[in-house]
């Protein structure tokens, strides 16, 4: 499987979310270095999944979005 990477100033915004997040909501301080191995596994982990999902989504708009076109050819008129 190809590795997923963000954009580095994505990946550094996520970073610092997990460290402010973590020391606000449970006190616990981390560094950046386990902020980041802590971000590299949930990209490991969840990305996947969440790919998949966003492929999912744009099929089912692009299948109504075939649905309506396929209605709107059926309403045309036969010109003789």
């Amino acid at each position: 499987m190809k590795k997923i990477e963000l954009p580095a100033e994505d990946y550094r915004k996520l970073s610092d979310f997990i460290t402010d997040w973590l020391a606000d909501k449970h006190d616990l301080q981390i560094g950046q270095f386990e902020s980041e191995f802590f971000l590299d596994e949930l990209v490991k982990r969840m990305a996947p999944a969440l790919y998949n999902k966003g492929l999912d989504d744009a099929l089912a708009v692009t299948q109504g979005n075939m649905l309506t076109l396929e209605e709107l050819i059926d309403l045309e008129k036969v010109i003789d």
